[in-house]
């Protein structure tokens, strides 16, 4: 079976290759709802530390293909900012500095001009906790 499609000939499969690709696109992105959701918790609740690493090195992992919405739509940015990246307990704490500045970094580099007021936000912001703690 062919489809003719803006004057070019494209058969049956390259139909259900696109089908097939958004259907597991759209199933990954709910999948990936329950995990971001998880990892948003632990990182506003969690006292724990190897637990609070293991879910930024989990949430590091997922940020190269997750949607922009969950980037910039959500507490994620401010989340790494305020709570896991320069404090922890009331203190200054490098723990988990260098996977936190990696996870803003990752989201610095999926810069959409959508997102281009929040992109410079996630720059200001960062700049400005850095500068508290290092002076």
């Amino acid at each position: 079976m062919r489809f003719v499609v803006t004057g070019t000939w494209i058969n049956a499969d390259f139909w259900n290759m696109i089908l097939f690709n958004s259907i597991f696109f759209y199933s990954m992105c709910n999948e990936f709802s329950q995990i971001f959701q998880l990892c948003q918790f632990v990182m506003e609740n969690s006292q724990h530390a190897p637990l609070i690493q293991a879910t930024l090195d989990t949430l590091l992992r997922f940020l190269n293909w997750i949607p922009l919405g969950y980037m910039y739509e959500t507490k994620l940015i401010s989340t790494l900012i305020y709570k896991v990246c320069i404090t922890t307990e009331k203190r200054n704490v490098p723990m988990f500095w260098k996977v936190s500045l990696k996870c803003l970094t990752e989201i610095a580099g999926a810069s959409v001009s959508q997102y281009e007021e929040q992109h410079v936000t996630l720059f200001t912001l960062t700049m400005m906790q850095l500068k508290q703690v290092m002076f």
